[in-house]
């Protein structure tokens, strides 16, 4: 009978990485301010209310404004701010990890 070794399912100590509360909430806090920054936060919100006065507010729920919304949200992050925060979790995460021997 194979061992866990041999059929590779081990955990991986990579899969267990997490951001720590201090990391995951300085890194919100960083991705807030670039996208205020940017305009993008101006830019979403003028879209919300640009579909609420197109559908009208007592046609829209809260959960098909979001489903509209947020692909379009998603897409109009900068390249720059995503590639910035990549870099940062990736760094955070990094220094999570347990020194090699």
């Amino acid at each position: 009978m194979p061992n866990s070794k041999e059929t590779g399912t081990d955990p991986d100590p990579v899969d267990d990485l997490k951001l720590s509360g201090r990391d995951s909430v300085a890194l919100k806090d960083l991705l807030q301010k670039r996208l205020l920054e940017c305009g993008w936060r101006k830019d979403i919100e003028e879209m919300i209310r640009h579909t609420i006065e197109e559908r009208g507010v007592a046609n829209l729920t809260r959960d098909q404004l979001a489903a509209e919304i947020v692909p379009h949200a998603r897409a109009l992050v900068p390249d720059v701010i995503k590639k910035e925060m990549l870099m940062r979790v990736r760094a955070a995460l990094e220094s999570s990890l347990p020194p090699e021997n």
